[in-house]
């Protein structure tokens, strides 16, 4: 009697074999180890950039919030739904006119990082040094003189209640009502009264949270979730990976019990072969976290039952159960060790990952989804923004030779005022002509740069430029990518192209002075 040989695992390269693959009974462990046997590098979207040295190996506990991190909604869909329904509540419980219902949606407006003002009623994006270099009143794009008017006179203090910074992506669709608002009053809409910007502001603040609390928006998206929340089948396989080595896995989120089980089910269940409940992915779940306030307060944890029915309170929560409210500091005592042995994925600059930053030792991880767009933008525009870099060294070099022109004739200057001889107008004459040349060239290299910056800019948003730069420095958002996420990526899916114990390194934290020529 005869047997089929066992097809070996690898091959003579010391890969996995593929066809070792085949012969697997079609579980998730099949699926991670096709993913992770590819042996290729994650494409650059999808790529994990590091801040701060991060080895997983140390890491014991993942901690992961729920929207916009693992249920990574379709963003035009959600925001055109939320504007919609905000309008609707402005009219119906504010007392705004109907005819605010014909304000346009425009998905490209509304982005991260930028600050309305409730005062001027502008929104604008400042740098990291507080310095506006964009700013719209409406629809009105200010120019330089207006900005520096405004915004130049005195320091600017973004966390001061003039100011209120869009850090999550559930607030874009306020920032498109708030502009368009601004703009039918400004057109003198006769039935829209605006009795100050601010109260404009917090009358749109108040709807959309009302249409948040009240369970309405939840409703229209559970019923049509393929519409609003695209699954992603690497997300359970990420999942998976991340958990091995008996690593702990939990979901802290905001979300209530009922809306978390029916996008968990409908990301996860019978996603990947092997897969049957949500619940086998995660350690400890806990909802209602009430963010960012969870990092920072002492609040017990009540238990669940799985229907989402409230039991009793409990100090400190068990490995496998359902949890409401709690805090970071009871979460400690059942994970034990220190703050630096745990990780948390989130998406919210502040809710999830400065508060977690300032409040604790906690490792971060940052979801960016809009980086995985700017990415593919600057790979298409690479050439110009090669271009870009040669023209700016030219600028500068050129800057330079017209400073010591410039000094050359001032000193001549100086050394006839002082009573020397003075120098011959003939010897000095080439130096004018020159002068007067380098100078139109300058000029016109300026304008060279400046007009392909400018659409390198409207490639990346036709409005606000890059998400992660305000012209040549870092946007205030970038700055806080950069200063309180550990590690930040695309989507939370990207994990499941590491290995659980991948050492994410940084490769280079280079000064100004360091760059390379």
């Amino acid at each position: 009697m005869t047997h089929a040989r066992a097809m070996p695992a690898t091959n003579g390269n010391g890969l996995i074999d593929p066809r070792f693959l085949d012969q697997l009974e079609p579980t998730m462990v099949r699926e991670l180890l096709r993913h992770t046997a590819a042996d290729q590098p994650p494409p650059e979207e999808r790529q994990i950039y590091v801040n701060r040295n991060l080895r997983m190996e140390k890491i014991r506990a993942v901690g992961f919030d729920l929207d916009w991190t693992l249920a990574d909604y379709d963003r035009d869909a959600m925001s055109r739904l939320a504007f919609e329904r905000t309008l609707e509540r402005l009219v119906e419980r504010h007392g705004y006119p109907k005819s605010i219902l014909k304000a346009e949606f425009r998905a490209d407006f509304s982005r991260r990082g930028l600050m309305i003002d409730k005062e001027s009623g502008m929104v604008v994006k400042m740098n990291r040094h507080r310095y506006v270099g964009r700013a719209y009143l409406g629809r009105q794009f200010l120019g330089p003189d207006e900005r520096a008017a405004l915004y130049r006179r005195e320091p600017i203090n973004p966390s001061s209640a003039r100011f209120h910074f869009v850090d999550t992506l559930f607030e874009l669709p306020e920032v498109n009502i708030f502009s368009e608002l601004v703009e039918q009053s400004g057109r003198g809409n006769p039935k829209l009264e605006l009795g100050s910007y601010t109260r404009l502001f917090q009358d749109i603040r108040t709807a959309i949270d009302t249409v948040h609390a009240d369970g309405s928006l939840k409703a229209e998206i559970l019923a049509d979730l393929e519409r609003y929340l695209p699954r992603d089948p690497q997300l359970p396989l990420a999942l998976e990976r991340m958990g091995l080595g008996q690593r702990r896995l939990l979901l802290v989120t905001n979300s209530e019990w009922f809306y978390t089980d029916a996008l968990c089910s409908y990301l996860f269940n019978g996603v990947v072969p092997g897969l049957r409940s949500w619940r086998e992915l995660f350690d400890l779940v806990v909802v209602t976290a009430r963010k960012p306030g969870f990092f920072r307060r002492q609040a017990p944890f009540v238990e669940l039952d799985d229907q989402g029915r409230e039991q009793q309170p409990v100090e400190v929560p068990r490995w496998g159960g359902l949890y409401a409210g709690g805090s970071r500091e009871a979460l400690m005592k059942l994970l034990g060790g220190q703050g630096e042995e745990v990780l948390y994925v989130g998406d919210h600059i502040y809710g999830d990952v400065v508060s977690s930053k300032l409040s604790s030792t906690w490792r971060t991880a940052l979801v960016v989804s809009e980086l995985e767009e700017e990415l593919a933008v600057r790979r298409r525009l690479a050439p110009q923004l090669r271009h870009l870099d040669v023209l700016r060294a030219e600028i500068i070099g050129l800057g330079q030779r017209l400073d010591d022109l410039n000094d050359l004739i001032e000193l001549a200057r100086r050394a006839r005022s002082n009573g020397h001889r003075p120098a011959a107008d003939a010897a000095l004459a080439p130096v004018r002509e020159l002068l007067a040349d380098l100078r139109n060239e300058h000029r016109v290299m300026r304008l060279q740069s400046g007009r392909l910056q400018d659409r390198v800019s409207k490639a990346l948003n036709p409005f606000w430029g890059s998400l992660f730069k305000q012209a040549d420095s870092k946007s205030l958002f970038g700055s806080q990518v950069d200063d309180f996420a550990c590690v930040y990526t695309s989507r939370a899916s990207n994990f499941a192209y590491y290995g659980s114990h991948h050492y994410y390194r940084v490769l280079r934290d280079a000064m100004i002075h360091e760059n390379e020529l």
